[in-house]
Parts: C-alpha cells; structure tokens; sequence
C-alpha cells in the first residue's frame, strides 16, 4: 500500500488533467487581481508610441525600448477589438507560454530519454513555476523574459545530453534568447554562465559555437542598431540617466543579501549542491554522481540571475523571480533523474524540508494572495481620486515612485500627463548627492535633480492634470521647497487623503 501510494500520487501529478487545472488556476488567478504599476506604466508608454509621442522626449523611462515595443502589439490588438488593453496583455503572454513549452518541449526530445510520467511531471512543474508563480510579476520583463530564454535552456540541456537538436529550433531557441537580452542586458549571463559551465566541463567550445548563440547575438547586435536608429533619444536621455543616477542608486548590500528574496534563492541552489555532490542516504550512494544537465544548466541560469539581481541592486521582487523559479526548476529535473543518489536525496531532509515546502510556497513569495484578492497598491487612493475627481481625470503624481500614479491611473479610465512615471530621478539624484564629493559628479546629479523637478512643473503646466496625486506631506514639502517646482500646487487644493497620500484637485474658478 505505501508503494502503490506514491506511484498514484505521482500519476496524478503528471496527468494531462493537472495540466489543465494548473492553466485554469494561472488564468483565474490573473482574472483575480490586476497587473501590476511596472506593466501598467509599460502600457500607457506604448499607447503614448503608437499615438505618436516620441519615446525618451514626449515619454520617458531609463529602460531600453523592448520595455513597450513587447507589450504595444497588445495595445494595438486591443483597439482593433475595442477592449481593455490588461486582459489582452495576459492572453498574449498565456499564449507566448505555450509556444515556449512546446518549442522547449521539442528540443528537450532530442535529448535524454525520459518516460511518459516523467515528461507529465516536469511540464506541470514548468507550467506552476512559470504561470501561477509569478502572481504579481506576471507580464513583467523578467517574467516574459525567462519565457523566451526557455528553449534556449533546452537547447543547451539537451546537446549537453548529446542529443542533436534540429538547426530550425536551434534558430528559435537563440532568437528567443536574444529577445530577452534585448530587455536587460544583464540577462545575457543565464546564457553565459551556462554556456561556459558546460562547455568548461567537456572541455570543447562546441556549446558556443552554435546556430542558436550566432542567431542570438544577431537579434542583440540588431536591436542595438534599430535603437540607435529610430530611437535615438535613448542614448541621449536614458543611458546617461542609467550609469549616472539609476544604477548607482542602491540598496544597501545587507538588506539585499538579507531581507529580500535573495537568501530563498541561494538556499536552494546550496541544497542543490549539497544534494548532488554529497547526498543524504548512510553510507553514501555513489559519490561521484553529478546533477543531470538539465538540472546544471537551470542552477546556472539561476545562479546568473542571482548576480544579475545583485548587479541591479534594487532587491525587487522581479528581478528575483527568475532566479527562484530556475532554482526550482533545477531541482524538479535533478529529482528526477534514474541515478540511485537521487532516491536517497528524495528520502532525505534537503528534499522534504528545503525543496517541496519552497516550490509550494513560491507563489506566496510573489504576492500571490495580494493577487488573488486583487489588493491595491495603496488601498483607498483609487476610491478617493474617484470622489473627489471629475469622470476620466488627467493626473500626474508628485512621488518618487510609479506605484502611486500607476496603475490606479488606468484603472480610473483617466489620462497620465506626465512625461516620466514619477519624480524618482530627482528623488534618486537628491539621495546619491548626500554622499558624492566629486564637483563635476555633484554637479551632473544636481542637473538630473533640475531637470526632473522642472519637467514636473512643465507637465502640470501644459498637462493641466484634474489631480495631483502626492506621496505623502514630507514629499510635498521637499518639491514645493525646490526652486523649479515652488509654484507646482498653485491654482490647486487638497481634496482629500489615503493613509498618508494627499489628493490634490484644480480650485473652483
């Protein structure tokens, strides 16, 4: 009876039947809640593109243009069939999902064998993982991002097996890759590190000299061109902000390697490795066995977005999503592999107490409760704009970060009139100048800080906003203080208050 158990618990996990279920979850899920301000903001960027304004002049961001190229067909769909732009940004990226496993899928054939549970177990695995994990960072660039890289990860897996995988899905899996490099460079390590990794360990260039590595670096090097080309305010406006402002402005090294989602990370790629060099069963089974390469080649992965995470230093939910999820993925190939090792390590502590309570838990580490009961970003502000504003207000936010204008901003079908998402570039610029001794450093931040701050009140001067939001009063107090914003509330009162975020509304003539 206690073998039959597993066996049957096992079937069930790999049935088609819990695929289906687990796809229902990731879409109810997504029905639930909202997108969160990240896409949301991306959103009104690609609206603003596909209406004309010039990205990086009329609307700003740091980030390269894939951030809204990736979301504006959306947009542009959603107009043609009349309907909100958020469920059709879910549906494409469901959609993306799905060509993802099934291209991984394909490559993954050429590799080892694997029995037909097996197969069952690892894409529900996926599917969780991918679909149902993210929660709140669902469609973010890091989210849409690892969809892509996938069958890049196969390919690598796979040849790494000694399977032969056909050039067509080679071409694919390295045009993917390359799109996800094309949303943040720092990407290009989880193909990297890999890469080199199994490549060190046959000792043979062979896994970087492929089709799929030439295809990727011929969609990065020609994004490069087609940004330089057609967008090349980036270069002017974004980049300098970027290296000047954007990424020196960290979190502390102590709170990123304790109090985000770092520590779950490392945790889990360290079980990983104790698992698989060391096992658990007494005596030791076989101590030469090595995780299976498809375990490899997501440890690695993940361990490229760990730096990545750290290399970024923000602490931020998404950009620790795909280290997790590969964490996670690492593990579910490495347990089930045939070697007698593994079923010791599946007996043992490090399975039981570190791997099957984080891979259930995962989606609770990205908000997935906040999803499922589609709480605000600032609960009351969206009911409190409502009353005290007119029907689709125009509204800027005077904050130092996007979630207070974004997306409430949408959800109150109102116009964002600003041309960044928030004053973060001041708010950043006024934070490193506390610390920079450097004059010519003090005074380039102190030109962001004018900028930023000046552009604000040319925003609300020619935007007109019908409500201002502001962060709190400490906020209103630093930007009414500034010399470029002395005059920003003039002609407006405070209408009424969230918590500690203030509405401001245009005086009654």
């Amino acid at each position: 009876m206690t073998e039959r158990r597993p066996a049957r618990l096992a079937s069930t996990l790999a049935s088609p039947w819990t695929t289906l279920a687990l796809a229902l979850i990731a879409i109810a899920q997504q029905i639930a809640g909202h997108l969160d301000c990240d896409v949301s903001w991306f959103i009104t960027f690609a609206e603003k593109f596909l209406d004309g304004a010039v990205p990086y002049v009329d609307v700003t961001d740091p980030n390269p243009p894939a951030a809204f190229l990736a979301l504006a067909p959306a947009v542009a769909l959603a107009r043609a069939l009349d309907v909100a732009v958020e469920p059709v940004v879910a549906g494409l990226v469901f959609l993306f999902a799905y060509v993802s496993f099934i291209v991984s899928a394909l490559v993954f054939r050429s590799g080892a064998p694997r029995s037909r549970e097996d197969w069952g177990l690892l894409v529900n695995g996926a599917v969780f993982l991918l679909l149902i994990t993210p929660a709140m960072v669902f469609a973010e660039r890091e989210h849409i991002a690892l969809l892509a890289l996938a069958p890049m990860l196969a390919t690598l897996a796979a040849s790494a097996e000694g399977g032969r995988v056909a050039t067509p899905l080679r071409v694919i899996a390295g045009a993917g890759a390359g799109v996800a490099v094309c949303f943040k460079p720092f990407f290009a390590l989880a193909i990297v590190l890999p890469a080199l990794a199994l490549a060190a360990r046959e000792r043979s260039p062979r896994l970087l000299l492929t089709a799929e590595m030439a295809t990727a670096l011929g969609v990065c090097f020609g994004y490069a061109a087609a940004t330089l080309l057609f967008f090349p305010a980036y270069a002017g406006y974004a980049l300098p902000v970027i290296v000047d402002v954007y990424q020196p402005a960290r979190d502390t090294s102590s709170n990123l390697a304790f109090f985000t989602l770092a520590p779950f990370n490392i945790a889990l790629l360290v079980a990983l490795a104790i698992a698989s060099a060391r096992g658990f069963a007494t005596p030791p089974v076989a101590p030469g066995f090595v995780a299976p390469a498809a375990a490899r080649v997501c440890a690695y992965a993940s361990a490229a977005f760990l730096a990545g995470f750290f290399l970024q230093g923000k602490g931020w939910s998404n950009h620790a999503f795909p280290g997790v999820a590969l964490a996670l993925l690492a593990w579910c190939f490495f347990a089930l592999d045939k070697h007698p090792r593994v079923q010791a390590v599946r007996d043992g502590r490090l399975f039981k107490f570190v791997f099957l309570p984080a891979f259930i838990a995962a989606p609770m580490l990205f908000g997935a409760v906040k999803v499922l009961t589609n709480v605000e970003e600032h609960p009351g502000l969206r009911a409190e704009i409502a009353r005290v504003a007119p029907p689709h207000p125009r509204v800027i936010a005077m904050a130092r970060q996007l979630d207070y204008g974004h997306p409430v901003t949408r959800q109150l079908d109102g116009v964002w009139v600003g041309r960044p998402n928030a004053l973060w570039t001041a708010s950043l610029a006024a934070y490193l100048l506390r610390d920079v001794k450097d004059p010519q450093w003090r005074a380039r931040l102190e030109e962001y800080r004018r900028r930023d701050l000046a552009g604000f009140m040319e925003d609300v001067r020619d935007g007109r906003p019908d409500v201002i939001v502001v962060e709190d009063r400490d906020t209103r107090e630093w930007v009414v203080k500034q010399p470029e914003t002395a005059r920003a509330l003039d002609g407006y009162e405070k209408a009424g208050q969230a918590g500690e975020i203030e509405i401001w509304t245009r005086k009654a003539p």
